[in-house]
């Protein structure tokens, strides 16, 4: 009976609404909102009209279903009721314990033609969070990665979604019934995705009647070592501390090891993690050490570092203090060795001198002017220079040194043939002989009539000069100087020319005046120490001086031979250098015996030298002279420093003096003449003579 009063009411209804809008007015003046509301809560749903007429009905209907009509609710909705102040048109619908089958459309009209619709939504709140079920395992970097999220339960459905973190991950869904589910698919994790928060979120739509829920799985993933270095390579000097590192990403942690390539770790070493102290760095400890790192996740993890560890030049204590080398060998050398970091620069320069050359030392020729000191200079960067001295010993046969291949005297005056013989062990003899113009040799001896030999020692050898007096025609020719030892001999020629006469007249009147003069002054001395106008007395220890005699202005002498030179493999600009005062001079050799050389001459004779800048810078003095009386091998005056064209000189005669007492001090002048040195000689032997006759 219920449902057919219901049926006939709708069916009123239905007709009065096709009626009343014939002379209907009424306009919204509140349209129905959609709302939702929680389950068990009251749910209003507003609608009022303005000049609405008294004829004039309003209907709410739900679900295809008349709830009221004006005031009147159908008693089927026992819940429902018209709220509001009708007089002014409002019809509000109130729902009390609202439940899921309140859940729908409901429209609000006086025409049906013109009705406003609202959606009332019941929410029922999902009992739990979504299920994610995959990722309880640590993953391995490669492998893939599947997770699912599951919901049921609650009113309406929740819409889920995947999140990294915070942004929205690309993923799918399947709905089945009251249920949910949402996967995610990763192809290959990385290392990166370790420790990525995967969120599955549920949302019903209405955060402020059911609040989202919300579940995560934090992803563990298994990944390789990554080693990373912060200083590929380390500067340190020796001594000084050094620390080695390497940084380290891998899960889960790694084990750290240090090893050097080729070697074993140094003995003092402080290993803690990732990092390797050396409390004090020698220069063995210098090259590359490598880090690995090994968490069972393969491949190993590997750093490098490079250690450099400088430290001083040091020369090695395998080169020889002395080095003996034979006169005459070409392109011979010295060779330094060195080690140091940075890389030691290696030059050699002669003792005491700012000369340098490069290394190896080379020497274009071996003589006897390179004997001396050399220094190995090793310098580096940032460290004080060293220095190694050698000494270099120059052994061999005798080399000869003359001023000139010839050399002209005038007939009549002393000729003066000078060599110089350097050698070690030095020569035991040096003899001079003549070549005449025939071509027949003759060996000069030091007591022939008419020469002389002097021989005197200089810095690393001798000297040797031959004296000719009254030098005449017939001893013209070549001239050789010769000199040997156990390594050979050597020998230098020298031609002599003889030019025309000299006035032998003006030379004996000149020596004659000279010895009237002094025999007239030994007279006025007798007669003076007679007449005791001067004292005979002599202080003890005084010397009387010889007299003196007049010697022509000795030129500068010439650069000797060698000096300044290609020929002594030094460059000129060197040379000039060591000219001055920059060579020392080498140590004299004159005492030097054979037998101190320390070689077996036997086999230096045939062996190979070692090469060197030719120094040839030796300043050697010539000798100074001696004194020759008149009448014996004295009579030849001294041998003095002369230039290269003055070792043979013609002795000018002096200006004659004047005539006095000529015919007391009469005398003969011999064939060829007298020099005036050997009259004057004669002279002061009378006048000694004279006084010691008036003395006794």
């Amino acid at each position: 009976m219920a449902s057919r009063g219901a049926v006939g009411l709708r069916c009123v209804l239905l007709l009065i609404c096709r009626i009343a809008p014939l002379a209907s007015g009424a306009s919204y003046r509140v349209r129905p909102q959609s709302t939702a509301v929680q389950h068990g809560q009251t749910a209003v749903l507003r609608c009022a009209f303005d000049n609405i007429g008294d004829k004039e009905a309003v209907v709410w209907q739900g679900q295809l279903a008349i709830i009221s009509y004006g005031t009147n609710v159908l008693h089927v909705y026992t819940r429902h009721r018209i709220v509001g102040d009708t007089s002014r048109g409002e019809f509000n619908l109130e729902i009390r314990d609202i439940k899921l089958e309140d859940d729908g459309k409901y429209s609000c009209y006086t025409d049906p033609m013109a009705a406003a619709d609202a959606i009332l939504t019941v929410v029922v709140p999902m009992p739990n969070p979504p299920q994610i079920s995959g990722g309880e395992l640590t993953l391995t970097s490669g492998e893939q990665l599947s997770l699912t999220c599951r919901a049921s339960g609650g009113h309406p459905a929740p819409r889920l979604t995947w999140l990294n973190g915070t942004e929205p991950f690309q993923s799918f869904g399947v709905s089945s019934g009251e249920s949910q589910s949402l996967e995610l698919f990763l192809p290959r994790v990385t290392k990166w995705d370790h420790g990525a928060n995967f969120t599955c979120l549920a949302d019903q739509g209405f955060p402020q009647l059911a609040r989202p829920k919300a579940s995560s799985r934090i992803l563990r993933v298994k990944y390789p070592p990554a080693v990373s270095v912060p200083s590929p390579s380390v500067h340190v000097r020796e001594g000084e501390p050094a620390s080695l590192s390497c940084m380290v990403d891998s899960n889960p942690k790694a084990t750290v090891t240090w090893r050097k390539v080729g070697e074993v770790l140094p003995s003092l070493n402080i290993i803690w993690d990732h990092v390797m102290q050396l409390p004090k760095v020698t220069r063995k400890d210098g090259g590359l050490y490598h880090c690995e790192a090994d968490n069972g996740v393969r491949p190993v993890g590997l750093g490098s570092v490079t250690m450099q560890v400088y430290y001083p030049p040091v020369i090695e204590a395998t080169m020889e203090d002395k080095v003996t080398m034979l006169y005459g060998q070409d392109d011979q050398s010295l060779r330094c060795l060195a080690d140091g970091n940075p890389k030691p620069h290696i030059r050699w320069r002669r003792k005491d001198t700012s000369l340098y050359w490069d290394n190896p030392l080379r020497f274009q020729q071996v003589r006897y002017d390179v004997q001396g000191t050399y220094q190995c200079v090793a310098a580096s960067d940032g460290f004080q220079e060293v220095t190694k001295d050698v000494y270099v010993d120059v052994v061999g046969k005798p080399s000869i040194q003359t001023d000139a291949p010839s050399a002209a005297a005038a007939q009549g005056t002393l000729a003066r043939l000078h060599c110089e013989i350097l050698g070690d062990p030095l020569p035991g003899r040096i003899t001079w002989s003549w070549r005449n113009k025939q071509g027949a040799e003759n060996v000069l001896m030091a007591t022939d009539v008419g020469l002389s030999i002097i021989e005197k020692p200089v810095d690393d050898g001798t000297s040797s000069t031959l004296l000719l007096k009254d030098v005449g025609k017939s001893q013209e020719g070549t001239y050789i100087c010769q000199a040997a030892n156990m390594f050979g001999e050597a020998r230098r020629e020298i031609h002599l020319e003889v030019t025309g006469s000299d006035q032998p007249l003006v030379v004996l009147s000149v020596c004659a005046a000279a010895a009237v003069l002094v025999v007239l002054a030994a007279v006025c001395v007798c007669w003076a120490v007679r007449s005791r106008l001067i004292c005979r007395y002599k202080r003890k220890g005084v010397k009387h001086a010889s007299p003196g005699r007049s010697v022509s202005v000795v030129p500068k002498p010439g650069k000797r031979l060698g000096h300044g030179t290609n020929d002594s493999g030094v460059e000129d600009l060197e040379l000039q250098e060591l000219d001055g005062t920059l060579k020392p001079r080498p140590p004299p050799r004159g005492d030097k015996q054979w037998t101190n050389v320390g070689l077996s001459y036997s086999g230096l004779a045939h062996a190979h030298a070692t090469t060197l800048p030719p120094y040839t810078t030796v300043e050697r003095h010539r000798p100074d002279g001696e004194d020759i009386s008149a009448c014996a091998r004295e009579d030849i005056p001294e041998e003095s420093g002369l230039s290269s064209d003055e070792y043979i000189t013609i002795e000018a005669p002096p200006e004659p003096p004047p005539k006095m007492q000529r015919g007391r001090w009469k005398t003969t002048a011999p064939p060829g003449g007298v020099s005036v040195r050997c009259s004057m000689h004669e002279a002061e032997n009378e006048l000694n003579e004279i006084q010691q006759a008036d003395s006794i």
